[in-house]
């Protein structure tokens, strides 16, 4: 006999922690196709800051405070 825990037992091995490569390729893709901009935190800290200081200006000026 089998013991299940969970509905989700079934899918247990098809989990798995996301990609950050798929991510950042998503990100591109979204860029190219329908020109949306994605920046992850590590982008911001690795820009200028002269750079970072326009992306989180505009971040701000359009989405509010963090």
């Amino acid at each position: 006999m089998t013991l299940r825990r969970t509905s989700l037992t079934p899918f247990a091995a098809s989990m798995a922690d996301p990609d950050p490569a798929g991510a950042r390729n998503y990100a591109g893709t979204l860029w190219r196709d329908h020109g949306i901009i994605t920046l992850f935190p590590d982008q911001l800290r690795e820009m200028s800051g002269l750079e970072r200081q326009l992306v989180e200006a505009a971040a701000v000026k359009h989405y509010g405070k963090r």
